[in-house]
């Protein structure tokens, strides 16, 4: 009987032993890891104003406004306008009468991890309010032109100058140029403007 309770008092003190030597040499129970959260595609994008989110986390609806030099990136590439100005001719090439050429000077980037398909008609070009008052890039005559349809690689860029007929404005008129993030799906994202100001 004695031999059990010896025997029992000294398995409890070898255990009482091991849990402070534990707790002396500072070992802690980790916190549960908690699990990472995908990263958010829009980060590094242009914020836009009035997005709302869909269930599969594209934005939709938002607005981002910038003038010429400013960078607007949306989820498929970054583009700016370089410089705008109305000529009444272009290479020898003249626009219908009442018309003029607006010409602006477009670098886009590819922003994605893959090649992506461009189209001038991505740029749309519109002034005033009316129904009317838009108008999408001449068809290429010139090698400074934007393609009609072209392709960038990843991380790659170019500058090319888009060619715009518009009626000669009387004074000082108010333009932009806009693009309209477009998915596969047919799901309508965000719109980016860069507006500005041009006199005849």
């Amino acid at each position: 009987m004695k031999k059990s309770f010896w025997l029992i008092a000294a398995m409890m003190g070898a255990m009482l032993c091991m849990m402070l030597c534990l707790a002396g040499c500072g070992a802690v129970v980790p916190d549960p890891v908690e699990p990472e959260e995908a990263p958010d595609p829009y980060a590094d994008r242009t914020p836009v104003i009035g997005a709302r989110t869909l269930e599969d986390g594209r934005k939709t609806g938002g607005v981002a406004k910038g003038r010429p030099g400013d960078e607007l990136t949306n989820i498929f590439f970054a583009f700016s306008v370089d410089k705008v100005e109305l000529a009444a001719e272009y290479e020898d090439n003249k626009p219908d009468r009442g018309y003029a050429y607006l010409i602006a000077d477009l670098t886009v980037t590819n922003a994605t991890d893959k090649p992506i398909t461009m189209w001038a008609d991505d740029f749309l070009l519109q002034w005033g309010d009316g129904d009317n008052d838009y108008g999408y890039p001449e068809e290429k005559f010139t090698e400074t032109q934007m393609e009609a349809e072209f392709r960038l690689n990843v991380g790659q860029s170019v500058t090319k100058s888009v060619l715009y007929e518009v009626p000669v404005p009387e004074g000082e008129n108010e333009y932009n140029i806009s693009y309209v993030e477009f998915y596969d799906d047919k799901v309508e994202g965000n719109t980016f403007y860069v507006i500005f100001n041009l006199a005849p």
